[in-house]
Parts: structure tokens; C-alpha cells; sequence
């Protein structure tokens, strides 16, 4: 490879976007910086040409200039999000990156004025890093290849897993209660609407209070957990859990944040299968009553 076929980047534009790219690399020659640039090479040419047929070069950044989504422009977003550190988009006008192909940590270049300095800023930054350039067809056909993130499904509703997780827990809590009599206690579950009264007594005392509400400090969708006997209104909360959809798994589960219903008492938000909540709460319960008569 001799250094004719090196270069500092490489650009991808729309034929709206043509002139203003040809200022850009003009620019960026007049700068210092090696463009590989071809009149023919839009974004419809670098998205249809095969790894063979792609330009045998290496190059530090390649350049698409997104001023719409398209197939290319989407396959090139992705590729940032998925950490590819040689994609470099260079955004359009009022274009903005779409919230489900932002990278939070990504800061994306813009066609102003002060392109052709922040390109070199990034081409130092590289090169004083020690990154090492890559072959743009490599950089190209991995990109064309990232497939796209799983996405929520457009039927899922925050409302009827809260439905659900209601329900669950009330069903599951009342089915475990009449185990407490093997220890001396007495447990009763009152299930409404809106929430789920726990109570476990001991000769006539009540040792625990859990109260599982709908809604509360984290928003309407929400599991609220408040743990003792509080005033009817007050607002407190022991922790709250709101139904998200993972993904990577295809299920919904619960983000809880837990500020002492479990014990845990950090705030820090974790998630929980209904099934593997109610099995951390039952345990909590067992586990303050037996304290309780000790």
C-alpha cells in the first residue's frame, strides 16, 4: 500500500448536497487533509458498489453527509451507535439524528463554516491516539451490515404491564399469605384498584405494612411501594418500579428503584421479571417479620 492509496477521509454526499461537499474537500485540501472524493461516489454509488469494486485505500474517516434518512444514511448511523470509530457523519441544514440512532456519546460534526477546522481537530486527535487508518471498504460493508437495534414494540403500553404487575402481585401475595402461620403470623392482602394492602400481625399487632400502589413519585405508570402505615394522602415511598421493555430479551419487565423495599436502599434503579419481583419482595417479608419476634 503506497501513500497515494492513504488518505485522511473519504466523503459520501446526496446530489443535493454536491456543492457544498466540493467546497468542503476543497477546503479540506487547502487545510492539509487527504480527501478521497470522486464525483460519481453519492451516497446511491457507495451503498450499490461490492467490496471488490470499492476504492483500494485506507483512510482515518469516512464522511456521509446526511441530510435525510435513507437506507445508506440509516446503515451509516448505525454503525456509529455500534461503535464503529471510522464512521464520521456530517449532519445537513436542520437534520437531526433520530433519538433511536443517537450515540449519547457522540458529538456529530455539522456543515458550517467551522467544518474544515473540526475535521483536522479530529484527524490529530487520531493521529496522537495512535488509530490506525482502515481499508474503505472494510469501513463501508461493515457499516452496510449493521443491522438495525431491536425496537419497542409500537404495542407496547406502560399502562397494561402495570395492569398486570397489579394483578400479579396481588394474586401471588394472597396465595403466600396463609404460609405465615406456620411462623405464629397472621397475613392478610386486601386487593382494590388502585392498591394492594399488605398486613402481617402477630397476636393482634401488625409487624409489617406494605401498601403496592398505582402510580406515585415516579409517574402514573408506575408501581408504588410504601413500606409501615402512613395517613391516608401522605406522599412517601419506599420505591417504585416502572414497566420497560428490554430489547435485547423481547419482555417486558420493571425498573425498580429501590429506596429500602427490598433493603437494598440505594436508589439505583434494577430490573426485575414480575416473577423474580414478587420472589424479592416475599423473601424481604419473611425476612423483616422473623426479625420482628426475635
Amino acid at each position: 500500500m503506497n501513500e497515494a492509496t492513504t488518505y485522511d477521509v473519504a466523503v459520501s454526499f446526496t446530489e443535493e448536497s454536491r456543492s457544498s461537499v466540493g467546497e468542503v474537500v476543497e477546503a479540506c485540501r487547502q487545510r492539509g487533509l487527504t480527501v478521497l472524493h470522486g464525483p460519481d461516489q453519492t451516497h446511491e454509488w457507495w451503498a450499490h458498489k461490492e467490496g471488490g469494486d470499492l476504492p483500494d485505500a485506507r483512510v482515518r474517516f469516512f464522511l456521509p453527509f446526511v441530510s435525510t434518512v435513507d437506507d445508506f444514511t440509516s446503515a451509516m448511523l448505525r454503525a456509529v451507535k455500534s461503535g464503529n470509530e471510522h464512521v464520521l457523519p456530517i449532519l445537513v441544514g436542520d437534520f437531526a439524528v433520530p433519538a433511536e440512532l443517537l450515540h449519547p456519546h457522540v458529538t456529530y460534526l455539522r456543515l458550517d463554516d467551522q467544518l474544515t477546522e473540526a475535521l483536522a481537530a479530529r484527524v490529530e486527535a487520531a493521529e496522537a491516539a495512535g488509530v490506525e487508518r482502515a481499508r474503505v471498504d472494510e469501513v463501508v460493508t461493515a457499516a452496510r451490515e449493521t443491522a438495525p437495534a431491536p425496537a419497542v414494540p409500537a404495542t407496547f403500553s406502560r399502562y397494561a404491564e402495570q395492569d398486570a404487575v397489579m394483578r400479579y402481585l396481588g394474586e401471588q401475595l394472597t396465595a403466600a399469605m396463609p404460609g405465615l402461620s406456620r411462623g405464629g403470623f397472621a397475613g392478610t392482602v386486601h386487593r382494590g384498584d388502585s392498591r394492594i394492602a399488605v398486613r402481617v400481625e402477630h397476636a393482634g399487632d401488625t409487624v409489617y405494612a406494605l401498601d403496592i400502589q398505582r402510580g406515585g413519585i415516579g409517574g402514573d405508570e408506575t408501581v408504588n411501594f410504601v413500606v409501615g402505615r402512613h395517613d391516608a394522602g401522605s406522599v412517601c415511598s419506599n420505591g417504585w418500579a416502572r414497566p420497560v421493555y428490554r430489547t435485547e430479551t423481547g419482555t417486558a419487565e420493571l425498573e425498580l428503584h429501590d429506596f429500602s423495599v427490598l433493603g437494598r436502599n440505594t436508589g439505583e434503579p434494577r430490573t426485575y421479571r414480575r416473577e423474580d419481583l414478587f420472589a424479592a419482595l416475599w423473601q424481604r417479608i419473611n425476612t423483616v417479620v422473623a426479625a420482628t419476634v426475635r
